[in-house]
């Protein structure tokens, strides 16, 4: 059985469809951090970067905590034998889009949203993170262009990447004047990601 500690948002969604994907049985234990509560001790010797999501595989050889989203999916994908190659160049491709759906996408977005929500906008922060979404998004829409699926079949890369589009695409599109355009590519991956059951299970 495995703990899934979690708040809502795009992250823990990433680590709750993961979870779905492995068939892994899993208890999800609510974080409130409005009310402090990642800084919990408790909570602290599971995620010390004070985040959700995180996790906690309780094994026959005892308890096994992980935090860190990219951590997660990787650690669920390979106990599971689902959605991570085992090894050669094509398990590298899906680390290295992994990496950057949760570094580089999930990185800039969240600076996008938090900058473009101020009261009074800081001069030149949301243009600067804007541009740089609508540079992700075309090389995002360059490699779907080529692959079905981020990394050809469905993988762990595809989820991080997923969420975050899924709810940001739009929006960067009405911002950019025109400089993103149309992304049929990422339009038709978008569908097929949603339909998954495991996604459509976690909505």
């Amino acid at each position: 059985m495995i703990t899934f500690y979690t708040y809502p948002g795009p992250n823990a969604r990433k680590a709750q469809i993961m979870l779905e994907e492995s068939g892994e049985a899993y208890q999800a234990v609510t974080v409130d951090i409005k009310k402090g509560e990642q800084f919990d001790p408790k909570f602290l010797a599971i995620s010390p970067n004070n985040k959700i999501p995180a996790i906690v595989d309780h094994t026959a050889d005892g308890p096994v905590p992980v935090f860190e989203t990219a951590a997660i999916l990787t650690y669920l994908a390979e106990k599971s034998g689902r959605l991570l190659p085992a090894a050669g160049a094509k398990r590298y491709d899906v680390l290295a889009w992994l990496v950057w759906g949760t570094g580089s996408v999930g990185g800039t977005l969240p600076q996008l949203h938090h900058y473009s929500d101020l009261p009074d906008r800081v001069p030149g922060t949301v243009e600067r993170f804007n541009t740089e979404a609508v540079r992700l998004f075309k090389v995002l829409e360059r490699r779907l262009q080529q692959h079905e699926y981020i990394c050809g079949d469905y993988s762990i890369a595809d989820i991080p990447t997923f969420c975050s589009t899924a709810g940001w695409l739009q929006r960067v599109k009405g911002w950019s004047d025109g400089a993103l355009g149309d992304t049929p590519a990422i339009d038709r991956w978008l569908k097929a990601v949603a339909a998954r059951p495991a996604v459509q299970r976690v909505g």
